[in-house]
């Protein structure tokens, strides 16, 4: 349309200036249509300015909306990283998660005259946990990070710290959560069978936390050593998809002074996961099934000279002189009412504890299941965006002596706050996604020992009571 009003507007001037054709007219008529080309390119450029210029205002920057975080990546790739080529390929993320948590302690101190550090009393605290780090992928299959947290340098199963403690505004520690580095080659990727091998090093993510429960770990424990893990493909039909993943590690627990071995972890772990179609359903059923192995050699001389410390001894026995732990970990998830659902179980037992299930408590009692722990539980929903919600149970019994006590979930706790083994109970969790970034978390547990205390130092679960805890927590976590 432009370019035939441009020749409307030249044969209405040639009509305009219409004379007898001559030669000077028609020299005078060329000018005149060059005259009108140079106008008509200069209106054309005005025309386009204006267009940009509205454009620009009616951008999100110019508008005041904000720019989504696709935007923002994109915007940061395409001008910081042509100027610093080393920002490229670094990542960042972390988390604030604000709790406020509760204690009742029940049953023990009830009777008249009763008397304990825990009469029957209610404690609230509040507490605080942030974690920020940061990853840079160098783009030749290597990976270096880390991360900051929130903590203490005695207990590995909290990243929190607990407001007003230790009192007058205090200062709280930040401390090194991980530092790693890691290889994952581009020649493994995608290669036939093999989908992907990695090996890391350092203070690194926990390889195993996936496959596992509260049984055996805690969220928040991030080994020091080496692992190594490699994804297979071992069927891909059109209904039916098959993969292995196995993940070895050889971590150091305790670098001892004192004694001349050092205490370690040597874990094996494979999970073989089946993703099917074959059953009918709308959405694939998942099963899977995983077997760890966990060999904690020169355990026993650990324990031994920190005997004092919770976070080696908690409420293990020290008639445990070692700990080569099996845990059988089965899965499945399928969608029912456009909900996921996922059914496990988790059955573990100490190896090396042979024989203390026989020995008795003065009074009469059994040790009840002193070498063995076994849960199960159910997850409702997945947090995925504003809106999604999520809500779990698992029940859980952790024989004396059937797993290493220090690292199982610290908030599974009996009296004093220490977790670890000699507990049975419930956890019940509900989670709501406020925004996109933040979370609402809500948690119970309904907790007391799976065997009562007695007294009986030589049986080593002296640090028990015969009391149960309610402990609720209410969480508000904001990710960036």
């Amino acid at each position: 349309m432009k370019k035939y009003g441009a020749y409307f507007v030249i044969a209405v001037a040639l009509m305009m200036h219409a004379t007898p054709v001559s030669a000077d007219s028609s020299s005078d008529m060329l000018a005149i249509v060059d005259s009108l080309k140079k106008e008509m390119k200069m209106m054309q450029q005005t025309i386009d300015e204006q267009g940009r210029r509205i454009r620009q205002l009616e951008s999100p920057a110019a508008t005041g909306a904000a720019l989504s975080d696709k935007e923002v990546q994109k915007n940061f790739k395409t001008t910081l990283g042509e100027v610093a080529p080393w920002l490229k390929g670094l990542k960042q993320s972390g988390d604030i998660r604000l709790r406020m948590e509760t204690f009742d302690y029940f049953h023990k101190n009830n009777d008249a005259g009763s008397t304990g550090a825990a009469a029957d009393r209610t404690r609230n605290r509040f507490r605080v946990r942030l974690r920020w780090g940061v990853e840079k992928d160098f783009r030749d299959d290597w990976k270096v990070g880390f991360r900051l947290s929130t903590g203490n340098t005695t207990d590995p199963t909290t990243a929190n710290q607990t407001l007003g403690n230790s009192g007058y505004f205090t200062f709280k520690s930040v401390l090194i959560d991980r530092a790693y580095a890691s290889y994952e080659p581009s020649a493994l990727k995608d290669a036939g069978v093999i989908q992907g091998v990695k090996i890391a090093a350092g203070k690194v993510e926990n390889p195993f936390f996936r496959y596992s429960t509260p049984i055996i770990w805690d969220g928040d424990i991030s080994p020091e050593g080496l692992y190594e893990q490699a994804k297979l493909r071992l069927i891909s039909g059109e209904k039916t998809k098959v993969e292995l993943q196995t993940t070895l590690g050889q971590f150091i627990v305790n670098e001892n002074t004192s004694v001349e071995s050092d205490a370690g972890l040597y874990g094996y772990q494979g999970a073989l996961s089946v993703t099917t179609w074959a059953l009918g359903t709308v959405k694939p059923v998942n099963f899977a099934t995983a077997v760890s192995f966990y060999d904690y050699p020169n355990w026993f001389q650990t324990v031994k000279s920190n005997t004092a410390s919770t976070s080696f001894l908690r409420t293990n026995s020290i008639v445990a002189d070692s700990f080569r732990v099996l845990d059988i970990y089965p899965e499945i998830g399928f969608e029912l009412w456009n909900r996921p659902f996922t059914l496990w179980g988790d059955y573990a037992t100490n190896l090396a504890n042979v024989g203390t299930d026989d020995l008795a408590q003065s009074g009469g009692n059994n040790i009840h299941d002193a070498d063995d722990a076994w849960g199960a539980g159910l997850k409702i929903g997945k947090l995925a965006k504003k809106g999604s919600w999520e809500t779990s149970y698992g029940y859980y019994e952790i024989g004396t002596n059937a797993v290493v006590a220090a690292f199982s979930e610290a908030a599974f706790g009996g009296p004093g706050g220490a977790g670890g083994s000699n507990r049975k109970g419930h956890k019940l969790a509900f989670g709501y996604q406020v925004t996109d970034n933040m979370l609402l978390n809500l948690t119970g547990f309904v907790v007391r020992p799976l065997n009562p205390f007695n007294g009986n130092a030589t049986i080593g679960i002296q640090n028990s009571t015969n009391e149960t805890i309610f402990r609720s927590q209410v969480d508000l976590v904001y990710k960036f």
